[in-house]
């Protein structure tokens, strides 16, 4: 029995009861409850999308988040040029030294700057997953089974006993001593 949210309820099969579920959740709320789920099982587009690619280390979406970095990364070797070109020396080890240690210094920032996004990404979805996966939408109930068969053969029995014997014929004769 599937809901037309898509949100299937729970099977519970315990033997010797019958089991009953009532939803707990609004007619909307399980719509929401839905798209929620199936957004995190497969990702849509938007944050949950988002979040993905940076939890994966996704290139393009780090490129839009390391975009500002590289642009500065530009102005200071600009700037390094323009300090070495004034005094003529940038063929020098020294204008090698400071632009290579400006480009150590960016991929290391960089680098701790994608490992923090990522994890923070990853927390993200194991949050949401867990706050979703937290809720119940149905209550589960379980009532004892009746074998109904059984039943109509004891009040039968009952019924018959009270005829032929009395009180102690309807409870049963190991009852009253027979």
């Amino acid at each position: 029995m599937s809901s037309p949210t898509g949100v299937t309820p729970p099977k519970a099969n315990i033997s010797g009861y019958k089991t009953s579920q009532v939803p707990k959740f609004t007619p909307e709320m399980m719509k929401i409850f839905g798209s929620l789920l199936s957004g995190v099982q497969g990702g849509i587009p938007g944050g949950l999308d988002y979040l993905s690619k940076l939890a994966s280390g996704d290139e393009e979406a780090f490129a839009e988040a390391e975009a500002p970095a590289y642009s500065a990364f530009q102005k200071t070797l600009g700037d390094i040029g323009t300090r070495f070109a004034g005094v003529g020396a940038m063929g020098s080890s020294g204008f090698q030294n400071a632009t290579s240690g400006a480009a150590r210094e960016l991929s290391e920032n960089l680098g701790a700057q994608r490992m923090g996004i990522r994890q923070n990404a990853i927390d993200s979805l194991m949050q949401l997953a867990d706050r979703l996966l937290s809720k119940e939408p149905y209550q589960t109930f379980a009532t004892p089974k009746t074998d109904w068969w059984e039943m109509a053969g004891n009040i039968l029995a009952s019924a018959s006993g009270g005829f032929g014997g009395g009180v102690g014929g309807a409870a049963g004769k190991k009852f009253f001593g027979g």
